[in-house]
């Protein structure tokens, strides 16, 4: 019996357990997906990563400081493209896992599908040279410093005798600077101690002084390049103040260095550099101050033996030893010796073989902050003069070269004057100084002379570049020194704003026994040329035209004869147009409407200007066109034009000045109307016109919603709409204008009247007044059912500005048919509703996570398209949805938006339009009395 009533309780229980698991729940529209993995990408090194999807032409970039992430989408294919600026991929990871790929490339490419769960890419970058110098075997890996932190570029021991350092060089530690700094106050035996330290460390003690100083023999076995290791300069005795080197004599017959000094600039953070200074003995120019050709080889020691020296044609190294150290013009002056050293041997070597040691050692730092700047204004500077002479001498022999390596020694480059008989200036000046004058469209200082050594003009001997400016606004180049002979002058290229000479000048360069006026420049001579200043035999000035047909013919019976414009003349290629011109003409056009540049259509003015057949011709400058005086029959033209007249060719006479068409308009008004806020057109709408007698029109709007009013009475006029299509409202302001000689003037403020008036011109722009019609307001027709199609009344709904839910637009309640109406509901904006009160005997529904849901509206109509797009949960709706559960209804052309809201119910619980809430609560309290029943029989027992 126990057992039996012990089974019962159980069931009875299960039966309570059972009707709770069923308790009604609301299922959501759209259930939440599982969120996509996330992809990051990271960056090492000074490159990038372009991501897109497959056949995407979207794409976003990875950098070292901007890592990717973005969540995409499982199964995905993204590819990746990995560049480097000046690098190459060293490795990619995905996960932690180093994918097997074609590592070293500059540009890489690399597919990934995108799996289930998050991952993780790393790309790194690495220098592009140390990547191929692991390659070759030839470095170890370089790792990152200042520029004054040179770095080695062999592992090469400099000598087996020796333990030359490895890892530094072009360096000096705090210590070692302060040694140096030592030095230069006479104090040589500070550093002693370290001197000695060094000394034996590398070796070198074979090769020292008792000071611990460097002898010759060290100089003439490892070169002064091996001062640069690991701070051995601190044995150089180039650093104590006034020391010579040994010199040697010259015994060679073909040339000879007779010494070679050493110079060392020394640069922030204890960085230095060393530039040598040699001298040659060369039989046929004596003793010379040389510099190194190729600073990529090692340096001729003093004694070493100079094969015989060349002539070289280098106008690059003529500039570099001429404008150079100790050069005739040095223009180094405002640098330190050494610098101006060390400078002018980069200059010599670039210029002879386009490298230099600045450009290579440390990245080319000291070439970039430095030198490229001479070796840029040493492109522009002066030609020396046409005897200064360079020469070029190898060297026999080698050594070690600042990298370490065994090299030729370098060749030596000097130069020198060299004896020439005469000298030649070429001087030009303006035929026609009326038109050159005071216009800087016209620059002399731009031609070019070339001399020629033969009548055919094919061996050229010297450009003349006329950059000099002299007296008489004349230019000039030169003089030059050239040998003794007849010569043929031929301009090559003209002065800006000339025609080029075309006349081929013989000239001679013979003994004048005149010396110019400075004192340098015997046998002296100027061959003096003119140009013919450019300029434009203008036919026609100007064209004038009638706005509407675009001819030279009038409209009824208005004229184009008479009207009157000036013309304003400004020299210069940018003049103030606000300041007084150059000349100035009144001309008037003729019955065809045009204006020439003759007498007969001058008015009044200054005198034309003639070129050189005593043409009228307009110079190069600016002219301004202004209509002054209207022809009968149009409005005055107020525009004002601006034609330029150019240099073209190489001829006097140019064509380059397009005359103006100038065209006389009608009066107009084009009438736009358009949905607010947009360029939609609305055909159809009807406007009423009142014209200045007091006479009404009414008007309409065409396929483009527009109304061109022209030839318009002068007066006041007034528009005000009458009628518009369905979906609009009428725009109740009335807008005021008037028509005078000059324009059409606005007499209505448009200020907040959806009314935009735009000013137009009296020479091709009509005036334009837009009137914008708002869109009508639309409802909301809420219909609450239950699963079984029956109208729920006393169902409360609450509309809101907010997806938060807290700006509560309006509250309404379903009436006896389940309907409620929200109206006045706004175009192009967002609202939320919800059920904010469940009919009696139900309750407000959520989902199975207890979420209510919340419903969005917006709606868009375009009527003028017949358009009216609405959009309920993002779904978006048009008028062709005129059935279902959405669907958009039109109630005397007013539009509604029909949503019927369904309650769904399950057996578990009854919910909003469910009656299983009383039989489940039956059937549990029965349950209940069966439990009861027992435990009271079993008292009873």
């Amino acid at each position: 019996m126990n057992k039996l009533r012990t089974r019962i309780k159980s069931g009875v229980m299960s039966l309570l357990v059972a009707a709770g698991a069923i308790l009604p729940s609301v299922t959501p529209i759209m259930a939440q997906d599982d969120p996509d993995p996330k992809l990051t990408i990271t960056v090492e090194g000074s490159g990038s990563v372009q991501i897109s999807e497959k056949d995407s032409e979207k794409f976003q970039f990875a950098l070292s400081e901007s890592p990717f992430e973005e969540l995409i989408k499982e199964g995905t294919m993204v590819e990746l493209e990995c560049t480097g600026d000046g690098q190459v991929v060293k490795e990619l990871t995905v996960d932690n896992k180093i994918q097997d790929l074609e590592y070293g490339q500059a540009t890489l490419d690399f597919e990934f599908k995108m799996p289930t769960k998050d991952s993780n890419i790393k790309v790194i970058f690495e220098a592009a040279e140390v990547e191929q110098n692991k390659k070759t075997g030839s470095v170890e890996e370089e790792k990152p410093g200042e520029p004054d932190e040179q770095k080695t570029t062999t592992d090469k021991i400099v000598s087996e005798d020796l333990n030359f350092p490895k890892g530094r060089q072009f360096q000096l530690t705090e210590e070692e600077q302060a040694v140096i700094d030592q030095y230069k106050s006479g104090d040589y035996q500070g550093g002693l101690s370290l001197r000695k330290k060094i000394a034996e460390e590398y070796g070198l003690t074979s090769y020292v002084d008792k000071d611990f100083f460097l002898t010759e023999d060290f100089f003439q076995n490892f070169g002064f390049h091996s001062l640069s290791w690991g701070g051995i300069l601190i044995l150089s005795p180039y650093e104590k103040p006034g020391f010579e080197p040994q010199t040697f004599p010259t015994v060679r017959s073909t040339g000879n260095v007779t010494k070679m000094d050493t110079h060392t600039w020394y640069y922030g953070g204890g960085g230095f550099m060393n530039g040598g200074l040699w001298t040659v003995s060369v039989p046929t120019h004596g003793s010379q101050m040389a510099f190194c050709a190729n600073g990529m080889q090692s340096p001729p020691p003093a004694g070493t033996t100079l094969d015989t020296p060349v002539k070289q044609n280098n106008e690059n190294l003529r500039k570099a030893l001429y404008y150079g150290y100790g050069g005739p013009q040095n223009r180094l002056t405002n640098y330190n010796t050494a610098q101006q050293v060390i400078f002018t041997n980069d200059l010599v070597s670039m210029a002879n073989t386009g490298k230099c040691m600045s450009g290579e050692i440390g990245g080319g730092w000291i070439w970039n902050q430095y030198v490229s700047s001479i070796w840029n204004q040493l492109q522009s500077w002066p030609s020396p003069p046409a005897n200064y002479v360079v020469y070029l001498a190898g060297s026999r022999g080698s050594g070690l070269n600042w990298q370490g390596i065994t090299t030729p020694y370098q060749p030596l480059a000097y130069g020198v004057f060299e004896e020439q008989k005469g000298y030649l200036g070429v001087v030009k000046g303006s035929s026609n100084q009326v038109i050159s004058n005071g216009n800087d469209c016209y620059d002399l200082t731009k031609a070019e002379y070339t001399l020629y050594s033969d009548a055919a003009c094919t061996k050229a001997v010297k450009i003349f570049r006329l950059t000099n400016v002299g007296g008489g606004g004349k230019v000039y180049d030169g003089p030059y020194e050239f040998p003794f002979g007849t010569y043929y002058l031929k301009e090559t290229k003209a002065a800006t704003g000339y025609a080029l000479d075309p006349t081929v000048h013989t000239v001679k360069v013979e003994a004048t026994g005149v010396t110019h006026p400075s004192g340098a420049y015997p046998n002296w001579k100027d061959f003096e040329v003119t140009n013919i200043p450019q300029s434009d035999p203008v036919n026609v000035l100007l064209r004038k035209v009638d706005a509407d047909t675009g001819q030279s013919v009038p409209q009824g019976g208005a004229s184009l004869a008479g009207a009157q414009f000036t013309f304003k003349f400004y020299a210069g290629s940018n003049p103030n147009l606000n300041g007084n011109a150059t000349r100035t003409w009144v001309m008037k056009t003729d019955k065809d409407g045009f204006v020439k540049l003759l007498d007969e259509y001058k008015v009044s003015g200054d005198a034309f200007y003639t070129n050189s057949k005593g043409v009228p011709t307009l110079p190069l400058g600016t002219l301004t066109v202004q209509e002054t005086k209207a022809p009968a029959g149009y409005y005055l033209n107020n525009q004002l034009y601006t034609v330029k007249i150019t240099s073209n060719g190489t001829s006097e006479m140019v064509n380059t000045y397009n005359a103006p068409t100038v065209k006389e308009q009608v009066n107009d008004l084009i009438l736009t109307k358009v949905q607010l806020g947009s360029n939609v057109a609305i055909p159809g709408t009807v406007f009423t016109w009142t014209k200045p007698d007091g006479k009404t029109e009414d008007i309409k709007t065409d396929g483009n919603g527009q109304i061109k009013m022209t030839g318009l009475a002068t007066g006041i006029h007034k528009l005000k709409e009458k009628s518009v299509m369905d979906g609009y409202t009428v725009n109740p302001n009335e807008f005021s204008f008037e028509v005078a000689a000059t324009g059409i003037t606005a007499k209505t403020d448009t200020s907040g009247k959806n009314m935009t008036f735009t000013a137009g011109t009296t020479t091709g722009k009509s005036y334009q007044l837009t009137v914008e019609d708002g869109l009508e307001n639309y409802d909301l027709k809420l219909i609450k059912v239950n699963e079984h199609d029956k109208l729920l009344p006393g169902a409360e709904f609450t509309l809101y500005s907010d997806a938060a839910c807290t700006k509560v637009v309006a509250t309404k309640t379903t009436d006896a048919s389940g309907i409620l109406i929200f109206d006045e509901i706004k175009d192009r904006t967002d609202y939320w509703f919800k059920e904010t009160k469940a009919p009696e005997g139900y309750r407000i529904p959520v989902d199975s996570n207890g979420n209510q849901h919340i419903y969005k509206l917006r709606a868009e109509a375009t009527p003028a398209k017949g358009q009216f797009d609405f959009f309920v949960d993002g779904t978006k709706y048009t008028v062709n949805n005129t059935s279902g559960d959405v669907h958009l209804e039109d109630v005397n052309g007013d539009k509604v938006v029909s949503i019927t809201v369904i309650n769904y119910t399950t057996g578990k619980l009854p919910e909003t339009g469910s009656n299983g809430t009383l039989l489940l609560l039956g059937a549990g309290l029965a349950a209940v009395a069966g439990y009861f029943a027992l435990n009271k029989k079993r008292k009873t027992n």
